[in-house]
């Protein structure tokens, strides 16, 4: 039952949003319009990309400006409710993990909708609440506007002392279980009982969001922000010392799902390495930047993008990630990120967080290829998709519960699956293109490549 919950936009606002879309220049205003036009999909297309559901819910969240909201996307899992006559108002189940999702696009494209068939994999299978975070983009925002706003998001989540989105987080979500169990009643009444408006309205509902259960995931740049929230970034190029949003006391492990992220924003989309089965781009003529490269640009400046906020695959493993983190890497073979993962791969590795980290290699698959609508998917990219969904909930599920995710699911498979899904094979052979010297993250020059009770908040409306 997708609705919205939040402020409507005011005149001041929309005239505010027009005088800033204005100050750009007529080349990035046609760019941002070519990339950007996939945004313009309404979420009733969600009703084709994701059948199974759930269809989320938009709750407009507060953010530390005041007057300015953060547009969420909300999945809620299946639940049961009681019935009006009991007086109970806690639908079954009443407590919630929580899922925080960040779509790709580079920080200048994509949207939540696109991540809607990973969110409500997430969402059905651990029946956990999932938040998609509409996280502010370039041209208009450039960097941190992305980060604060992924800090905004986990702050509501995690930090009652946050007054601005704590409460209102909490509010939106109850309000729309309340909203959705009067359209059950409502699906479940008589003709007679609609028109004569004799369908009771509920009781305000009571849910918890269990904050000893939380994960974050994203794709892509969106990959990007997940490890962010998950990273301690000292004071640097101009900022200030910038904690994690999830306190350096917090006890429980947390799940973060990097799907190929972009780690090293240094480098700009061209000057990344290209697997030689990747399509061939064509030459620019000197002077010329790329739509990409172009796009990148409207982000972060080439001086800031090695602060570790816009690049936090650079950041210190052994100081900087947050103790509790428990890592899910998923490399595509055919990418020009692959090169950047790798790199991070051996750095988590050699700083000695090797064992909060596990690593699945898809030698010949694309960049993207999980977000991608299945009917433009082959067989065989259909089959490894739901097959890194299952893997990001198995994960996030045995890291809940208290296991050792990493140690189970290296014990029950290997580290590398080909594209066949037959043979296992070294994605060292897969890279045909490349020789010679192992990569690293920190040496490379930018300018050359790119009991829980504690934490369990309920909350009436």
């Amino acid at each position: 039952m997708p609705g919205s919950h939040g402020p409507r936009p005011t005149m001041e606002s929309i005239r505010h949003h027009v005088s800033r879309w204005s100050q750009q220049d007529l080349s990035t205003l046609a760019k941002t319009a070519l990339v950007r036009l996939p945004r313009a999909v309404p979420m009733d297309a969600l009703r084709i990309t994701s059948r199974e559901g759930p269809q989320p819910f938009r709750l407009d969240l507060p953010s530390r400006q005041a007057g300015r909201t953060i547009p969420l996307y909300v999945f809620i899992p299946p639940t049961t409710f009681p019935s009006p006559e009991s007086g109970e108002s806690t639908p079954d189940p009443g407590s919630f993990p929580v899922v925080m999702d960040y779509h790709g696009g580079g920080f200048y494209l994509g949207s939540c909708l696109e991540q809607a068939p990973f969110c409500a994999r997430l969402c059905r299978e651990l029946k956990a609440v999932v938040i998609s975070v509409d996280y502010r983009m370039a041209p208009l925002d450039k960097f941190p506007a992305a980060i604060e706003d992924a800090d905004d998001a986990v702050r509501a989540l995690l930090d009652p002392t946050y007054t601005p989105g704590y409460q209102a987080l909490r509010e939106g979500i109850a309000e729309f279980f309340r909203a959705h169990w009067f359209a059950v009643l409502q699906a479940k009444a008589t003709k007679d009982e609609r028109r004569a408006n004799r369908v009771p309205m509920p009781p305000p509902v009571s849910i918890t969001l269990d904050t000893t259960k939380i994960a974050f995931s994203g794709a892509s740049s969106g990959g990007n922000i997940a490890l962010n929230v998950g990273m301690h970034v000292p004071a640097d190029l101009g900022f200030p010392d910038w904690p994690s949003p999830i306190p350096r006391d917090y006890p429980h492990p947390v799940p973060l799902l990097l799907l190929y992220p972009a780690l090293d924003l240094r480098q700009l989309p061209s000057e990344r390495t290209r697997h030689e089965r990747m399509p061939v781009v064509k030459p620019r003529k000197p002077g010329k930047q790329s739509l990409d490269d172009h796009l990148a640009s409207t982000y972060v400046s080439r001086e800031l993008a090695a602060h570790g906020r816009a690049s936090p695959g650079l950041l210190d493993i052994s100081t900087q990630l947050h103790p509790s983190a428990k890592i899910l890497l998923i490399l595509s073979g055919l990418d020009t990120l692959w090169e950047q993962s790798e790199a991070w791969d051996a750095k988590v590795r050699s700083e000695g967080r090797g064992a909060d980290l596990k690593t699945m290699r898809y030698a010949d698959r694309k960049h993207g290829w999980t977000t991608i609508p299945e009917v433009a998917l082959s067989k065989e990219e259909r089959r490894t998709r739901l097959e890194v969904l299952d893997e990001c909930v198995k994960f996030t599920s045995l890291t809940w519960a208290g296991r050792d995710a990493v140690r189970v699911m290296e014990r029950e498979d290997g580290d590398v699956v080909n594209a066949q899904g037959k043979e296992k094979v070294s994605f060292e052979k897969a890279r045909v293109d490349q020789e010679g010297d192992e990569v690293s993250l920190d040496s490379r020059d930018g300018d050359e490549q790119e009991g829980r009770d504690e934490n369990v908040h309920p909350v009436t409306v």
